[in-house]
């Protein structure tokens, strides 16, 4: 009960906020970039969030840049997701050696690291946000594959896959109807740890100056306050509305992926159902 009231309140948070970020264009009658007030203005009734240091509206700048930041996050932890499900259900499914090769190939994989991949992709060819997230998840699948192999090897010795497997049911009928809907928990759980990861590393990868300059992000709204002085001039208004945004989305899901987790899928005459773990 305590997870289930954490989960959903997790997930009206995270989803009126998206909805927050997908519509600002809607709900502006101004873009993030252009003039709208005095630079460096405080929070006030017009501007809820203040300026920056050449009036733009920073709510309307940190919605933006809170689109483009969760984009990439959906992006790497959907590609990572896809892969690491298909080929965790095809090694734990037909072992011998192809579960042999693709182990070693996650072993090979999993070692590298992937944000400082990031920092010198991004260095020498000035990656795009999407490029970044398409990278992340191409490295990151590996640990989704070795969850989901894990949970295919039990399936397979369950009585009503073998039993079906008897009965001559082809693997894609037995892999899409039998094995896919019990590691699907699993691969949610691991997409939703993977959003948060990924998202926060864009934002790193924009903080520290290697983002993509042509788009707005957290990361970089960030950077630009530090470099323009805003510490020095006391603009507390500039870093907290970014990182205000970056900790109530990380938080939200973080809770969001916790109160899934212990869960788990269960065979129920042939069907998956979810129960408590």
């Amino acid at each position: 009960m305590y997870r289930n009231i954490i989960g959903w309140s997790s997930l009206a948070v995270l989803g009126a906020f998206l909805i927050l970020c997908f519509a600002a264009p809607y709900i502006f009658d101004h873009g993030p970039t252009e003039i709208v007030g005095s630079p460096l203005q405080p929070p006030d009734g017009r501007y809820w969030l203040g300026t920056n240091e050449l009036g733009q509206d920073l709510l309307s700048r940190v919605l933006m840049g809170g689109r483009n930041s969760i984009m990439v996050g959906l992006l790497g932890a959907g590609l990572a997701t896809l892969l690491g499900t298909i080929i965790g259900m095809v090694s734990g499914y037909f072992g011998g050696l192809t579960d042999q090769f693709l182990s070693r190939l996650i072993d090979v994989i999993i070692a590298v690291p992937i944000f400082p991949l990031l920092i010198i992709l991004s260095a020498y060819y000035s990656l795009s946000l999407y490029a970044m997230g398409l990278i992340m998840g191409a490295v990151g699948w590996c640990a989704c594959a070795r969850i989901v192999r894990a949970q295919a090897l039990s399936l397979c010795e369950w009585p009503f896959v073998q039993g079906v497997r008897a009965m001559g049911a082809s693997h894609r009928y037995i892999l899409g109807h039998y094995i896919l809907p019990f590691v699907l928990p699993l691969s949610l759980v691991k997409f939703i740890f993977a959003l948060q990861g990924y998202l926060l590393m864009g934002v790193g990868l924009g903080f520290i100056g290697l983002g993509d300059a042509q788009t707005i992000d957290w990361g970089w709204i960030l950077n630009h306050a530090f470099t323009s002085g805003g510490l020095s001039m006391g603009c507390w208004w500039w870093f907290l509305a970014p990182v205000g945004a970056i900790a109530i989305t990380s938080l939200s899901i973080a809770m969001l992926g916790y109160s899934l987790e212990h869960r788990q899928a269960s065979p129920s005459g042939g069907r998956c159902r979810w129960t408590a773990g």
